[in-house]
């Protein structure tokens, strides 16, 4: 006796679940990750968030895109500035250094003067774009 199987069709398979499934992916990551920034760096809050000011007028520092130095417009060396920034920060601890690298300085050299400007006792370092540098073809 032969019996006659019926055969089975091929199950049409919906994207619904495959979408919850990501969907409840995606809120399991969100929900067990940090939200920690890492690395932050040093550097003073920027202008106009209603910290306090210090009495004293900053310094800015400006570095070239050979990495010549001038401190307040007179070309200076490494040593100068060292030298300076710790009499500096010796009579105002919260003396207020502004480094403003040109747009086309290397980045190992604007990392060397600002070790240079803590390791000489600033606490207040803000980096600035030169604003004689900016091209106007950028906007």
């Amino acid at each position: 006796m032969q019996l006659a199987r019926r055969q089975r069709r091929a199950g049409f398979m919906g994207l619904t679940p495959l979408i919850d499934m990501i969907f409840l992916l995606l809120l399991f990551f969100l929900l067990g990750s940090d939200f920690v920034t890492y690395g932050q760096s040093r550097l003073a809050p920027p202008r106009g968030t209603g910290g306090e000011t210090s009495a004293a007028p900053p310094v800015v520092i400006t570095l070239g895109v050979d990495g010549a130095l001038s401190w307040n417009g007179q070309s200076v060396d490494a040593a100068f500035v060292r030298r300076e920034t710790a009499k500096l920060t010796a009579t105002n601890a919260e003396q207020m250094m502004v480094l403003m690298p040109a747009g086309a300085a290397n980045v190992q050299q604007v990392t060397d003067v600002m070790d240079a400007l803590q390791g000489a006792g600033a606490q207040s370092i803000t980096l600035e774009r030169d604003v004689f540098d900016i091209d106007l073809a950028d906007f």
